[in-house]
């Protein structure tokens, strides 16, 4: 049996989690897609957000040498997209606060 709720402020306090929770999901499977794709470069950093920020660094420092552009711009596009994300989070964070 499913929860129904019950009035309009619940359901729509419902949907603001169930949208935060897809938005979660995006960013977990872009962070996964980044790390990957540098992996295949040989670019490895520590698990949580300092190793992700090492290898977003790296890639924004590192000469053309080790990457190609298509990689690079791929990774920065990614990267790009992970930062929307994040600021879109936050956002629902302080919504689901107040």
């Amino acid at each position: 049996m499913r929860f129904v709720p019950e009035t309009i402020e619940q359901q729509s306090g419902l949907f603001l989690y169930r949208t935060r929770s897809l938005l979660i999901h995006q960013q977990t499977s872009v962070i996964k897609a980044i790390r990957g794709h540098l992996a295949e470069f040989e670019m490895v950093a520590p698990v949580g957000r300092n190793g992700l920020g090492t290898l977003l660094s790296l890639v924004a420092t590192e000469d053309h040498t080790r990457l190609p552009e298509v990689v690079r711009a791929s990774i920065e596009a990614l990267a790009l997209q992970l930062r929307a994300l994040k600021a879109q989070i936050l956002e629902f964070d302080r919504k689901i606060i107040q």
